[in-house]
């Protein structure tokens, strides 16, 4: 297993929640926009990403309803939210909801940080033969 394949679901987790972090601050800066739609990213897409690169296990679908292993969602894309409701003007954007995604973001970002930095710490200490 090279260091690509080590650290890549950490170097996938921090892309995505920067890219989050950069969608719910435009949501926040357009609150008062007429007609601006509030839009987030679905934050499965690292996971899903980096599984690829581990060993796969084997899945068994038991449902109809249920996504094949390996078979495109939405996952990763950048969508529209449902606004619990909208305001007159078409603003879909709730400043507080918005306001506590983007704390609840930043400190997975900084929980991912740990992650990685951890995974680093454990290589070069596996290196130094401690």
């Amino acid at each position: 297993m090279n260091l690509d394949t080590l650290l890549a679901p950490h170097a996938d987790a921090l892309r995505q929640r920067s890219m989050r972090t950069s969608l719910i601050a435009t949501n926040i800066a357009n609150a008062d926009t007429p007609h601006y739609k509030a839009r987030d990213l679905v934050f499965g897409a690292a996971l899903t990403n980096s599984a690829r690169l581990l060993p796969r296990l084997a899945l068994t679908r038991t449902a109809a309803a249920h996504t094949s292993a390996g078979q495109e969602s939405d996952q990763g894309r950048v969508l529209y939210r449902v606004p619990e409701g909208a305001s007159l003007d078409g603003n879909t954007v709730d400043k507080d909801q918005e306001q506590a995604r983007f704390a609840e973001n930043a400190l997975r970002y900084q929980a991912s940080l740990q992650f990685a930095k951890r995974r680093v710490d454990s290589l070069v200490r596996a290196l130094r033969g401690e």
